[in-house]
């Protein structure tokens, strides 16, 4: 019976934790993949370590921790792709100090602008495209965050979703075919240099969050300033810290945001706008063209049926609710987690009243519309209708209806 060639390799930060079986083959692909992260042959293991790789006649079969019943991968980067998010997970396993953030971050003048995930944004092209105009990149899909407020690289290689569409500069097009890695026909890794990538372990602080929004009809570049919820809100759902409960998350990212910068850019050609955006972000970068409006809205809206218009049932406050101020916004979660619910002005208005006496939907609109001179009182209503619907469900809010008859007797 034949000995299997297996070989075991120790990274940093890690330690033993990937086995390849008779899949040598792999080893330069995830070298590619992850230059700035070392990939060391080790001593045999006793044990089979948390990630390993097997040749399969159709491709490679991976066993990890978040693949418990293995996957059936078909090619050398559909692996490596692979293996390189199991080995973040366990990077932030046996870190727990630090927090995973789901995003794209390059260094600006010695600071860090992160931008979050966002549903077909092109946030991998971005940072390709920032690589592209000269700025060093520190990942384009997960930063390791410490508690002092520093972005710690992971070492990764960008990775683009292939072909690159030709809409796109031709001059960022040329960039990538002069350094695209291991691809197949779906991905592939950009082949940086030591000095547009951050090795595994480089530190930077982080310097503003850039939410991303692609719209081919424009342009030109566009750069809003934001308010700081928004900021927060994105970190808050875009983050791999399963080990933390919402409360120490929000105490982790809170003082975090309440200085630093929020912007959102809109932008039709990612290179254009990294671009655009380097240049801009010269000497003193926190400005943008214009502050984002606020509307008379009621906060994060859960798919919940609104309360009746004619609600009459008085409402107030759960006492076990754990509360944090940004800005004119308001965070709040329940005493036993949950969601967390997003505030606005308004809808912390609505909280404030509720906290300090029993409301019914009536008067807490009337109450309102004094307020907003603006605001018709139907509209008011139903964005009340809507949020004291979306709090009580979440329990954040009960109804005190038979203590409001008993005082009136």
């Amino acid at each position: 019976m034949a000995i299997p060639n297996e070989h075991d390799y120790h990274l940093t930060s890690i330690g033993p934790c990937l086995r390849l079986v008779e899949a040598e083959g792999l080893l330069p692909v995830l070298q590619q993949a992850m230059p700035g992260w070392p990939i060391e042959r080790c001593s045999a293991l006793p044990e089979a370590p948390e990630i390993c790789v097997w040749q399969h006649p159709d491709g490679y079969w991976q066993e990890a921790p978040a693949l418990p019943q293995g996957a059936l991968l078909d090619t050398d980067v559909g692996t490596a792709c692979s293996v390189v998010a199991d080995l973040a997970g366990a990077f932030l396993h046996r870190h727990p100090e630090l927090v995973g953030l789901h995003c794209g971050s390059v260094e600006l003048n010695g600071q860090l602008v992160i931008f979050p995930d966002a549903h077909r944004a092109g946030k991998s092209t971005l940072t390709s495209a920032f690589a592209a105009a000269g700025c060093r990149v520190f990942g384009d899909d997960v930063l390791a965050l410490n508690p002092e407020g520093e972005g710690i690289a992971l070492g990764v290689a960008p990775r683009l979703r292939l072909p690159v569409p030709e809409a796109l500069s031709v001059d960022f097009q040329h960039f990538v075919a002069c350094h695209l890695g291991p691809f197949d026909e779906r991905y592939g890794y950009l082949n940086l240099s030591s000095s547009q990538l951050a090795a595994h372990g480089d530190r930077s602080p982080l310097g503003a969050v850039l939410l991303i929004d692609r719209d081919p009809t424009l342009t030109a570049p566009q750069l809003t300033r934001l308010q700081p919820g928004d900021g927060l809100w994105q970190l808050l759902q875009q983050n791999f810290a399963e080990h933390e409960s919402d409360q120490a998350l929000m105490d982790r990212f809170l003082p975090l945001l309440q200085r630093l910068p929020c912007f959102l850019l809109r932008y039709s050609d990612a290179y254009e706008a990294a671009l655009w955006l380097a240049q801009r972000w010269e000497g003193q970068p926190f400005s943008a063209d214009r502050q984002q409006g606020q509307s008379l809205a009621s906060a994060e809206r859960a798919e919940v049926p609104a309360l009746p218009l004619d609600d009459a049932r008085y409402w107030h406050t759960s006492p076990a609710a754990f509360e944090w101020s940004l800005g004119d916004e308001l965070f709040v979660i329940g005493q036993n987690g949950g969601d967390i619910h997003r505030m606005n002005a308004t809808s912390r208005a609505v909280w404030a009243l509720l906290q300090h006496e029993p409301m019914n939907l009536q008067e807490l609109s009337e109450t309102l519309v004094a307020f907003f001179e603006r605001a018709s009182l139907p509209q008011v209503t139903r964005d009340v209708a809507q949020l004291l619907a979306n709090l009580a469900k979440a329990g954040l809010l009960h109804s005190v209806e038979a203590e409001v008859d008993r005082m009136t007797e």
